[in-house]
């Protein structure tokens, strides 16, 4: 069941010109991987003195972790570690969970035939994402949507990574399209901090955040999958339709 938001409202879908995606927990439900990485690495790496088997809870990763860009976590996992610490971790980290992820990641249901939608209506289609350029990789080839968005935006190539809203700003800026013109998939508060702050509605698909969490990030409406955006979709397109009809057009 659909549950909408008192935020920005959602447009009517057949006016949108194009789609944004995260890719991490949006297109698939990847974070059950990414925790367990975090678990092991973390494990291995002694965090805050976890050397007795005990590993970080999912509360604490889906406060304090999930949607986050690698320089922002690293930073806040270990605050008095340098920045080559830093960086090693989270290239360990990121190997590890493309290790996990390989050959297991599947589409969220119904995500298949949302992006039939989107090429019958011929719309411009963008996956921004924080992930690291290998991560997004593998996981667009292993979904096979290695070749079907138009571009591919990096949080760490853009001016500033999600929660900042540089990376929907720079795929707004390469279709000429303004914040009314589209809308953006998101899992993470995170992520629809980014897209709310780029002043665009936000669809929050609950894979791995509650209803409440999303909601209070900013979005505009939030579904258990995307079986319910096709449903709003199709109908969207029906009643302009059928408007052009009763208007005496074609």
């Amino acid at each position: 069941m659909t549950t909408p938001s008192h935020n920005r409202p959602l447009p009517d879908l057949s006016t949108i010109k194009a789609v944004l995606f995260d890719v991490d927990g949006t297109l698939t439900n990847s974070d059950p991987l990414h925790f367990k990485a975090f678990q092991d690495i973390l494990l291995e790496y002694n965090y805050k003195g976890y050397n007795n088997g005990e590993p970080i809870s999912r509360e604490f990763f889906d406060e304090h972790i999930s949607g986050g860009h690698n320089i922002l976590l690293s930073k806040f996992l270990w605050p008095d570690r340098d920045q080559e610490f830093r960086d090693r971790f989270s290239d360990e980290k990121e190997a590890l969970f493309r290790r996990y992820a390989d050959s297991v990641l599947e589409r969220v249901p119904g995500l298949t035939e949302f992006l039939a939608w989107i090429d019958e209506r011929g719309l411009k289609k963008a996956a921004v994402t924080n992930a690291p350029r290998e991560n997004a990789r593998v996981m667009l080839e292993a979904l096979e949507l290695g070749k079907w968005f138009d571009i591919v935006v990096l949080g760490e190539e853009s001016a500033r990574p999600k929660p900042h809203p540089d990376p929907y700003q720079d795929a707004l800026k390469a279709f000429g399209l303004q914040p009314h013109e589209v809308i953006i998939c998101e899992d993470s508060p995170s992520g629809t901090a980014a897209g709310v702050a780029a002043e665009v509605p936000v669809v929050g698909i609950l894979t791995s955040q509650t209803k409440e969490r999303m909601e209070k990030a900013g979005v505009s409406l939030t579904i258990p999958d995307y079986h319910e955006l096709v449903k709003i979709a199709k109908a969207d397109v029906a009643k302009h339709q059928n408007g052009a009809i009763a208007n005496g057009h074609a």
